[in-house]
Protein backbone atom coordinates (compact mmCIF):
# COMPACT_ATOMS: atom_id res chain seq x y z
CA UNK A 1 0.00 0.00 0.00
CA UNK A 2 2.70 2.62 0.78
CA UNK A 3 4.45 2.04 -2.60
CA UNK A 4 1.34 2.34 -4.29
CA UNK A 5 0.91 5.78 -2.45
CA UNK A 6 4.39 6.47 -3.31
CA UNK A 7 3.92 5.62 -6.93
CA UNK A 8 0.78 8.19 -6.78
CA UNK A 9 3.09 10.81 -5.03
CA UNK A 10 6.02 10.94 -7.60
CA UNK A 11 3.36 10.54 -10.50
CA UNK A 12 1.84 13.98 -9.31
CA UNK A 13 5.31 15.27 -9.20
CA UNK A 14 6.65 13.96 -12.31
CA UNK A 15 3.11 15.36 -14.01
CA UNK A 16 3.24 19.16 -12.24
CA UNK A 17 7.06 19.35 -13.69
CA UNK A 18 6.24 18.76 -17.17
CA UNK A 19 2.40 21.29 -17.01
CA UNK A 20 4.24 23.87 -15.66
CA UNK A 21 8.17 23.16 -16.44
CA UNK A 22 7.68 22.03 -20.38
CA UNK A 23 5.27 22.89 -23.14
CA UNK A 24 4.50 19.11 -23.15
CA UNK A 25 0.40 19.35 -23.25
CA UNK A 26 -1.06 16.29 -21.11
CA UNK A 27 -4.99 17.75 -21.21
CA UNK A 28 -7.29 15.38 -22.41
CA UNK A 29 -9.75 18.62 -24.03
CA UNK A 30 -6.55 18.23 -26.53
CA UNK A 31 -5.42 14.61 -26.67
CA UNK A 32 -8.66 13.86 -27.33
CA UNK A 33 -11.12 16.29 -28.84
CA UNK A 34 -10.49 17.54 -32.65
CA UNK A 35 -10.25 21.33 -31.58
CA UNK A 36 -6.68 21.44 -33.76
CA UNK A 37 -9.08 21.37 -36.82
CA UNK A 38 -11.02 24.77 -35.49
CA UNK A 39 -10.09 27.49 -38.27
CA UNK A 40 -7.96 30.30 -37.26
CA UNK A 41 -9.22 33.78 -36.43
CA UNK A 42 -9.41 35.01 -39.61
CA UNK A 43 -11.23 37.37 -42.38
CA UNK A 44 -14.19 35.18 -43.42
CA UNK A 45 -15.44 32.99 -40.51
CA UNK A 46 -18.81 31.86 -40.46
CA UNK A 47 -22.00 30.86 -38.95
CA UNK A 48 -25.16 29.48 -40.40
CA UNK A 49 -26.48 33.04 -40.02
CA UNK A 50 -23.42 35.25 -39.33
CA UNK A 51 -20.39 35.94 -41.03
CA UNK A 52 -17.14 37.99 -39.62
CA UNK A 53 -14.54 40.02 -41.47
CA UNK A 54 -11.79 41.72 -40.97
CA UNK A 55 -11.76 45.29 -40.62
CA UNK A 56 -8.26 46.62 -39.46
CA UNK A 57 -5.19 45.08 -38.78
CA UNK A 58 -4.16 46.69 -35.70
CA UNK A 59 -4.85 46.78 -32.66
CA UNK A 60 -6.10 48.84 -30.08
CA UNK A 61 -8.85 50.72 -32.09
CA UNK A 62 -11.81 53.32 -31.30
CA UNK A 63 -14.67 51.93 -31.69
CA UNK A 64 -17.72 54.58 -31.22
CA UNK A 65 -21.51 54.36 -32.82
CA UNK A 66 -23.35 57.83 -34.13
CA UNK A 67 -27.13 57.32 -33.41
CA UNK A 68 -28.57 60.18 -35.06
CA UNK A 69 -26.92 58.87 -38.60
CA UNK A 70 -26.74 55.48 -36.88
CA UNK A 71 -23.05 54.93 -38.24
CA UNK A 72 -20.26 53.60 -36.42
CA UNK A 73 -16.46 54.91 -36.68
CA UNK A 74 -13.36 52.63 -36.25
CA UNK A 75 -10.48 55.09 -36.00
CA UNK A 76 -7.10 54.06 -34.86
CA UNK A 77 -3.49 56.66 -34.74
CA UNK A 78 -0.51 55.20 -34.63
CA UNK A 79 3.34 56.80 -34.51
CA UNK A 80 5.15 58.89 -37.54
CA UNK A 81 1.54 60.15 -38.96
CA UNK A 82 -0.55 57.17 -39.16
CA UNK A 83 -4.17 57.93 -38.74
CA UNK A 84 -6.70 54.80 -40.43
CA UNK A 85 -10.28 55.78 -39.83
CA UNK A 86 -13.31 53.77 -41.45
CA UNK A 87 -17.52 54.34 -41.86
CA UNK A 88 -19.71 51.19 -40.76
CA UNK A 89 -23.09 51.30 -41.71
CA UNK A 90 -25.80 49.76 -39.64
CA UNK A 91 -25.72 47.06 -41.38
CA UNK A 92 -21.62 46.02 -40.66
CA UNK A 93 -20.33 46.95 -43.95
CA UNK A 94 -17.44 49.63 -44.96
CA UNK A 95 -18.63 52.30 -46.40
CA UNK A 96 -15.82 54.87 -46.90
CA UNK A 97 -12.35 55.05 -45.41
CA UNK A 98 -9.45 56.79 -45.00
CA UNK A 99 -5.58 56.16 -44.40
CA UNK A 100 -3.21 58.70 -43.95
CA UNK A 101 0.79 57.50 -43.49
CA UNK A 102 3.34 60.71 -42.78
CA UNK A 103 3.06 63.13 -45.28
CA UNK A 104 -0.27 63.19 -47.59
CA UNK A 105 -1.70 65.77 -50.00
CA UNK A 106 -4.81 66.36 -47.10
CA UNK A 107 -2.29 67.70 -44.79
CA UNK A 108 -4.17 65.17 -41.60
CA UNK A 109 -3.86 67.49 -38.51
CA UNK A 110 -6.45 65.77 -36.17
CA UNK A 111 -9.64 63.81 -35.47
CA UNK A 112 -12.56 65.54 -33.44
CA UNK A 113 -16.20 63.51 -33.60
CA UNK A 114 -16.65 62.28 -36.34
CA UNK A 115 -14.83 65.15 -38.40
CA UNK A 116 -11.61 64.50 -40.17
CA UNK A 117 -9.79 67.65 -40.26
CA UNK A 118 -6.79 68.79 -42.62
CA UNK A 119 -4.72 71.81 -42.74
CA UNK A 120 -7.17 73.43 -45.69
CA UNK A 121 -10.06 71.71 -45.41
CA UNK A 122 -12.74 68.73 -43.72
CA UNK A 123 -14.60 65.64 -43.84
CA UNK A 124 -17.75 65.07 -42.19
CA UNK A 125 -17.99 61.25 -41.80
CA UNK A 126 -21.78 61.54 -41.04
CA UNK A 127 -22.51 62.35 -44.73
CA UNK A 128 -23.67 59.75 -46.72
CA UNK A 129 -20.60 60.35 -49.01
CA UNK A 130 -17.96 62.39 -47.27
CA UNK A 131 -16.06 65.10 -49.20
CA UNK A 132 -13.17 67.08 -48.24
CA UNK A 133 -14.37 70.53 -47.91
CA UNK A 134 -12.16 73.45 -48.09
CA UNK A 135 -12.71 76.04 -45.16
CA UNK A 136 -14.57 79.03 -46.53
CA UNK A 137 -12.83 81.40 -44.20
CA UNK A 138 -9.46 81.22 -42.29
CA UNK A 139 -9.12 83.87 -39.36
CA UNK A 140 -6.17 85.41 -37.09
CA UNK A 141 -4.05 82.90 -38.54
CA UNK A 142 -1.12 86.40 -38.19
CA UNK A 143 -3.06 87.13 -34.78
CA UNK A 144 -3.57 90.28 -36.61
CA UNK A 145 -7.33 90.08 -34.52
CA UNK A 146 -7.52 91.69 -31.19
CA UNK A 147 -9.26 89.84 -28.62
CA UNK A 148 -12.21 92.16 -28.07
CA UNK A 149 -12.98 91.42 -31.89
CA UNK A 150 -12.11 87.85 -32.15
CA UNK A 151 -14.59 87.42 -28.96
CA UNK A 152 -17.39 88.97 -31.18
CA UNK A 153 -16.70 86.77 -34.24
CA UNK A 154 -16.79 83.93 -31.96
CA UNK A 155 -20.14 84.87 -30.49
CA UNK A 156 -21.62 85.74 -34.32
CA UNK A 157 -20.44 82.72 -35.73
CA UNK A 158 -21.35 80.15 -32.23
CA UNK A 159 -25.29 81.62 -32.32
CA UNK A 160 -25.68 80.24 -35.89
CA UNK A 161 -23.36 78.10 -36.40
CA UNK A 162 -24.76 73.74 -35.96
CA UNK A 163 -21.58 72.54 -35.68
CA UNK A 164 -18.53 73.63 -33.35
CA UNK A 165 -15.05 72.13 -32.73
CA UNK A 166 -12.29 73.13 -30.75
CA UNK A 167 -9.17 71.74 -32.13
CA UNK A 168 -5.75 71.19 -30.00
CA UNK A 169 -3.98 70.44 -32.73
CA UNK A 170 -3.73 72.66 -35.77
CA UNK A 171 -1.08 73.18 -38.78
CA UNK A 172 0.65 76.30 -36.56
CA UNK A 173 2.62 75.16 -34.21
CA UNK A 174 1.41 78.08 -31.55
CA UNK A 175 -2.18 78.37 -31.52
CA UNK A 176 -5.28 76.04 -31.03
CA UNK A 177 -8.44 76.08 -33.35
CA UNK A 178 -12.06 76.87 -33.27
CA UNK A 179 -13.78 75.00 -36.41
CA UNK A 180 -17.41 76.67 -37.17
CA UNK A 181 -20.24 75.12 -39.86
CA UNK A 182 -22.97 77.52 -40.72
CA UNK A 183 -24.71 77.04 -43.58
CA UNK A 184 -22.64 73.94 -44.98
CA UNK A 185 -19.36 76.35 -44.99
CA UNK A 186 -16.66 75.87 -42.33
CA UNK A 187 -14.56 78.86 -40.97
CA UNK A 188 -11.46 78.29 -39.15
CA UNK A 189 -10.63 80.76 -36.26
CA UNK A 190 -7.31 80.48 -34.63
CA UNK A 191 -6.90 81.41 -31.32
CA UNK A 192 -3.81 83.26 -30.13
CA UNK A 193 -2.12 80.90 -27.38
CA UNK A 194 1.18 82.84 -25.73
CA UNK A 195 0.18 85.86 -27.96
CA UNK A 196 -3.20 86.62 -26.19
CA UNK A 197 -6.00 84.51 -24.28
CA UNK A 198 -6.03 80.90 -24.59
CA UNK A 199 -9.72 80.39 -24.91
CA UNK A 200 -9.06 77.01 -25.77
CA UNK A 201 -7.76 74.34 -23.53
CA UNK A 202 -6.95 70.55 -22.03
CA UNK A 203 -8.55 69.46 -19.17
CA UNK A 204 -8.01 65.96 -18.77
CA UNK A 205 -8.72 64.38 -22.36
CA UNK A 206 -11.09 66.81 -22.76
CA UNK A 207 -10.28 69.93 -24.86
CA UNK A 208 -12.41 72.74 -23.50
CA UNK A 209 -13.16 76.40 -24.48
CA UNK A 210 -14.31 79.07 -22.06
CA UNK A 211 -14.31 83.02 -22.53
CA UNK A 212 -14.41 85.94 -20.10
CA UNK A 213 -15.26 82.59 -17.40
CA UNK A 214 -17.50 80.84 -19.11
CA UNK A 215 -17.29 77.49 -20.13
CA UNK A 216 -18.80 77.16 -23.97
CA UNK A 217 -19.91 73.83 -25.17
CA UNK A 218 -18.83 71.92 -28.42
CA UNK A 219 -21.63 71.52 -30.88
CA UNK A 220 -21.60 68.00 -32.70
CA UNK A 221 -23.19 64.75 -33.19
CA UNK A 222 -24.25 62.34 -30.48
CA UNK A 223 -21.40 59.58 -29.98
CA UNK A 224 -21.41 56.52 -27.55
CA UNK A 225 -18.46 53.98 -27.31
CA UNK A 226 -19.12 50.09 -27.45
CA UNK A 227 -18.69 47.49 -24.26
CA UNK A 228 -17.95 44.53 -23.78
CA UNK A 229 -19.86 44.00 -20.56
CA UNK A 230 -18.20 40.13 -19.52
CA UNK A 231 -14.93 41.94 -19.10
CA UNK A 232 -16.22 45.40 -17.92
CA UNK A 233 -14.45 47.46 -20.92
CA UNK A 234 -15.04 49.49 -23.34
CA UNK A 235 -14.50 50.04 -26.84
CA UNK A 236 -12.36 53.78 -26.50
CA UNK A 237 -8.20 53.34 -27.66
CA UNK A 238 -7.51 52.61 -23.95
CA UNK A 239 -10.05 50.13 -23.49
CA UNK A 240 -10.87 52.00 -20.08
CA UNK A 241 -12.89 49.47 -17.57
CA UNK A 242 -15.07 50.08 -15.15
CA UNK A 243 -12.81 49.85 -11.82
CA UNK A 244 -11.03 52.59 -13.68
CA UNK A 245 -13.30 54.67 -14.76
CA UNK A 246 -15.51 54.82 -11.58
CA UNK A 247 -13.01 56.41 -8.90
CA UNK A 248 -13.44 59.86 -11.00
CA UNK A 249 -17.07 59.40 -12.14
CA UNK A 250 -19.06 60.34 -9.39
CA UNK A 251 -21.27 62.85 -11.59
CA UNK A 252 -20.48 60.45 -15.22
CA UNK A 253 -18.58 63.97 -16.54
CA UNK A 254 -15.55 61.23 -17.08
CA UNK A 255 -16.61 58.90 -18.91
CA UNK A 256 -20.60 59.76 -19.79
CA UNK A 257 -20.90 56.03 -21.12
CA UNK A 258 -20.77 54.41 -17.74
CA UNK A 259 -24.14 55.80 -17.25
CA UNK A 260 -25.68 53.78 -20.15
CA UNK A 261 -27.05 49.86 -19.88
CA UNK A 262 -25.37 47.46 -22.40
CA UNK A 263 -26.20 43.57 -22.51
CA UNK A 264 -23.83 41.26 -23.69
CA UNK A 265 -23.29 40.74 -27.63
CA UNK A 266 -22.63 36.97 -26.86
CA UNK A 267 -20.08 35.18 -25.10
CA UNK A 268 -16.77 33.71 -25.50
CA UNK A 269 -15.18 30.46 -24.10
CA UNK A 270 -12.00 29.61 -24.29
CA UNK A 271 -12.38 25.76 -24.69
CA UNK A 272 -8.51 24.75 -23.83
CA UNK A 273 -4.73 26.00 -24.57
CA UNK A 274 -2.16 24.36 -26.11
CA UNK A 275 1.77 25.48 -24.87
CA UNK A 276 4.00 25.64 -27.44
CA UNK A 277 6.83 28.29 -26.30
CA UNK A 278 7.54 30.23 -23.32
CA UNK A 279 9.75 32.86 -21.49
CA UNK A 280 11.26 32.53 -18.39
CA UNK A 281 12.49 35.84 -16.33
CA UNK A 282 13.87 36.89 -13.16
CA UNK A 283 17.64 37.13 -12.70
CA UNK A 284 17.86 33.91 -10.30
CA UNK A 285 15.40 32.26 -12.26
CA UNK A 286 16.64 28.13 -12.79
CA UNK A 287 14.54 28.80 -16.18
CA UNK A 288 11.32 27.80 -14.73
CA UNK A 289 8.77 29.30 -17.35
CA UNK A 290 6.77 32.71 -16.42
CA UNK A 291 4.69 32.93 -18.83
CA UNK A 292 3.62 30.19 -21.59
CA UNK A 293 2.53 31.41 -25.18
CA UNK A 294 0.99 29.22 -27.44
CA UNK A 295 -2.57 28.59 -28.75
CA UNK A 296 -6.38 29.00 -27.24
CA UNK A 297 -9.50 27.24 -28.71
CA UNK A 298 -12.19 28.76 -28.62
CA UNK A 299 -16.32 29.23 -28.90
CA UNK A 300 -18.22 32.41 -29.53
CA UNK A 301 -21.81 32.35 -29.32
CA UNK A 302 -23.82 35.42 -31.10
CA UNK A 303 -27.61 35.45 -31.02
CA UNK A 304 -27.26 31.80 -30.81
CA UNK A 305 -24.99 31.26 -33.63
CA UNK A 306 -21.52 29.30 -32.97
CA UNK A 307 -18.20 29.87 -34.34
CA UNK A 308 -15.14 28.17 -33.35
CA UNK A 309 -11.92 29.57 -33.85
CA UNK A 310 -8.36 29.50 -32.64
CA UNK A 311 -5.50 31.92 -32.16
CA UNK A 312 -2.33 32.83 -30.17
CA UNK A 313 -2.68 33.27 -26.51
CA UNK A 314 -0.89 33.29 -23.64
CA UNK A 315 -0.86 31.83 -19.72
CA UNK A 316 0.47 33.05 -16.52
CA UNK A 317 2.47 30.04 -15.09
CA UNK A 318 0.61 29.53 -11.79
CA UNK A 319 -2.11 28.24 -9.78
CA UNK A 320 -5.51 29.82 -10.90
CA UNK A 321 -4.05 31.93 -13.66
CA UNK A 322 -6.34 31.68 -16.81
CA UNK A 323 -5.25 31.90 -20.79
CA UNK A 324 -5.43 35.79 -21.92
CA UNK A 325 -5.74 36.85 -25.92
CA UNK A 326 -6.79 40.20 -25.19
CA UNK A 327 -9.92 39.39 -26.42
CA UNK A 328 -12.91 41.86 -26.58
CA UNK A 329 -16.84 41.29 -27.62
CA UNK A 330 -17.96 44.98 -27.93
CA UNK A 331 -21.87 45.68 -28.78
CA UNK A 332 -24.38 48.54 -28.56
CA UNK A 333 -26.01 50.30 -25.68
CA UNK A 334 -29.24 48.82 -24.50
CA UNK A 335 -30.90 51.14 -25.81
CA UNK A 336 -29.83 51.20 -29.26
CA UNK A 337 -29.54 47.65 -30.07
CA UNK A 338 -33.09 48.09 -31.88
CA UNK A 339 -31.14 50.35 -34.67
CA UNK A 340 -28.08 47.99 -35.08
CA UNK A 341 -27.22 44.29 -34.69
CA UNK A 342 -23.75 45.02 -35.72
CA UNK A 343 -21.07 44.02 -33.23
CA UNK A 344 -17.55 43.69 -32.86
CA UNK A 345 -14.35 41.11 -31.94
CA UNK A 346 -11.23 43.14 -31.20
CA UNK A 347 -8.15 41.21 -31.24
CA UNK A 348 -5.36 43.12 -29.26
CA UNK A 349 -2.88 40.45 -28.80
CA UNK A 350 -0.71 42.65 -26.00
CA UNK A 351 2.93 41.59 -27.41
CA UNK A 352 4.44 40.85 -29.98
CA UNK A 353 6.30 37.77 -28.69
CA UNK A 354 4.81 34.78 -30.50
CA UNK A 355 2.70 36.53 -32.62
CA UNK A 356 0.69 35.26 -35.19
CA UNK A 357 -0.92 38.43 -37.94
CA UNK A 358 -4.39 38.07 -37.00
CA UNK A 359 -4.34 41.06 -34.61
CA UNK A 360 -6.97 43.51 -35.67
CA UNK A 361 -10.53 44.55 -35.48
CA UNK A 362 -13.64 41.44 -36.77
CA UNK A 363 -16.86 43.05 -37.81
CA UNK A 364 -19.48 40.43 -36.79
CA UNK A 365 -23.12 40.87 -38.72
CA UNK A 366 -25.74 39.03 -40.35
CA UNK A 367 -24.81 37.14 -44.19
Amino acid sequence: MKKMYLFIFILIIIILVIDRCTVINLSPKLLFTNYKKFPELNDGLKSDKYAMYRATETANVNIRYFPQNNFFLLSNFQTNGYFHIIKIDPNGENVFELKFEGKDAFKFVESINCFVIGADSIYDFSAVKPLALPFSEVLNRDKNIAPKEWEQIFEQKYSTADIVLYGWHTDLENAQCVYFRNNGKWTKLYTFLNAGPMYVYAEGSKIECKIKGRKIPHKWHEEHFLKDPARATYSNELRHTDDYITPYNSDFSFFPDQALKYEALGALKTLAFSKETYTTEGYYNPGIPNTFYGTAYYELNVHNEVFNFKTVAYKHNGIGEITQSDIYLFGLPLNFTNKSDVGFLAYDYGTNFHENGKKGLYVIRKK
